[in-house]
Formats: structure tokens, sequence, C-alpha cells
């Protein structure tokens, strides 16, 4: 009989062992799925950088910074140029629309670059489906391009809204939004055309 009893309590505890592994893996599962196969990584923008640059912390309270996936800011404090042109206004755009804000972060090919920085698209909302609507309305790294706080920029191989950045790139320049209205003392535009190293 004892032993009968020492086996039902063995088994009592394996079992809430088990309960209990399942509901801390749980806890440490920060990938949440979205349309299409994308897996979405949640955390909180701690602290802007600049306009393509933020500290971001994961729900383990880990902290990393993220660099934007296709797009290019001017800079508010770079080694050799110092302060860019339109480098206060696109920072500043970026701490307003998503300091201190939730967002889900989606990773490319290559999750690093060569200075150990995260590389991501930002996503403001979870999207429904994988389309020119939903990017322009939901991904931040889009809006940068949209209003005209950055230029696109392609680092290969991570690409894969390239073909949706480059017309956002191209409608902020034709529609001379945010830093693509700036001009030179003979009113040439200051701004190139998209980075391809």
């Amino acid at each position: 009989m004892k032993q009968t009893n020492r086996f039902f309590l063995q088994l009592f505890l394996f079992f809430i062992f088990l309960l209990i592994i399942l509901v801390l893996s749980s806890c440490f599962n920060f990938k949440e799925a979205a349309p299409d196969g994308v897996e979405l990584v949640k955390v909180r923008i701690t602290m802007v950088i600049d306009g393509d640059t933020v500290y971001a912390r994961f729900p383990n309270g880990s902290e990393e910074k993220v660099r934007f996936i296709g797009v290019d800011a001017p800079e508010i404090n770079h080694p050799q140029k110092g302060m860019e042109i339109f480098g206060p206004e696109s920072t500043e755009y970026t701490r307003k629309k998503i300091e201190g804000e939730q967002l889900w972060l989606e990773f490319d090919a290559a999750e690093r670059d060569q200075y150990g920085r995260l590389l991501a698209y930002l996503w403001i909302e979870i999207p429904e489906n994988i389309d020119d609507r939903e990017i322009r309305e939901k991904m931040f790294n889009a809006q940068l391009l949209i209003d005209g706080y950055a230029v696109q920029v392609i680092f290969p191989p991570n690409v894969k809204y390239v073909d949706y950045f480059t017309i956002y790139n191209n409608e902020a320049r034709d529609g001379q939004r945010g830093l693509w209205n700036i001009k030179d003392p003979q009113g040439i535009p200051s701004y190139p055309a998209p980075v391809v190293p």
C-alpha cells in the first residue's frame, strides 16, 4: 500500500513539474505569428538613438540596439560627418512616433549587422496581411520613407520589402516630402537615389 501511495505521489509531483515547465516556457516565447508565416517579436522601444536606430526591451528584460532595415535617416552624431541636415527632424519624428511604445520586430535573412546591432522591420501593429496597405499603415520603416524622414538603403540579403520601399521612397521624393524638400543654394535637391552597397 505504501508503495502505491509513493508511486502516485511521484506521479503527481511529476505532472506538477511538467505543468510548471509548460507555464514557464510559455512566458519565454517572445514570438507571435502574423500572416504568411511571418514571425514577430514583441518589444518596447526604450530609447531613440536617431531616426533609424533605437534600443528595444524584450519581454525577458534584455535590451538590444536595433537598426531599421531598408532605411537610412540623416545622422545626428556621426563620428566623421557630425550632424547631418534633417537629422534632428528625423530623430524627433521617430521619438514622437515610437519611443516608449510596444512594437513588433520582424527579422530578415541577416539578423545582425557588422556592428552587432539587430536588424529589423518594426511593426506598430500586427499586420493582418502582408500587402501594400498593411505595410503603409503598420510598418514604421515604411512610414519613415513615405513621410520623407529617411531614404531607402539596400543591404542584401535583407531585401524582403525592397520593392515596396522603392515605391515609398519615390513617392516621397516626387512629392518633395521631408528631407526631399531640402535644396542646396542652387536649388538642387540634396538627397541622392537609394543606396546599394
